[in-house]
């Protein structure tokens, strides 16, 4: 019975977690979701406190089994003050696109 109960709050803690950063509200009237375009973002949020870009090689593997760099994909990290009481986050971009909210547990 107890490893039921272990089983069954391990599944729950999971996927509380891992739907806790597909949103994050900026205001009263700015909640952003993964998959906007940067532009969407600042709208909504303004201009973040920080910005990280950095172009990262894009890998694949050829028939021999080595791996080659076809191409790069910019990434970029917005860092976002939320202000007194909330933590602050990280928004990654892909090409524009937002692919992930991070919450920040410390400052």
């Amino acid at each position: 019975m107890l490893l039921r109960w272990v089983i069954a709050a391990v599944c729950g803690f999971a996927i509380s977690a891992a739907n806790a950063d597909d949103s994050m509200r900026c205001s009263s009237s700015g909640l952003i979701d993964v998959g906007m375009v940067a532009d969407q973002v600042v709208a909504k949020c303004g201009q973040p406190k920080s910005k990280e870009v950095e172009d990262v090689p894009i890998r694949a593997r050829n028939v021999n089994g080595g791996v080659n760099v076809i191409g790069t994909t910019r990434v970029e990290r917005w860092t976002y003050d939320r202000g007194y009481g909330q933590f602050p986050a990280v928004l990654t971009f892909e090409e524009g696109k937002l692919k992930s909210i991070e919450l920040l547990t410390s400052r």
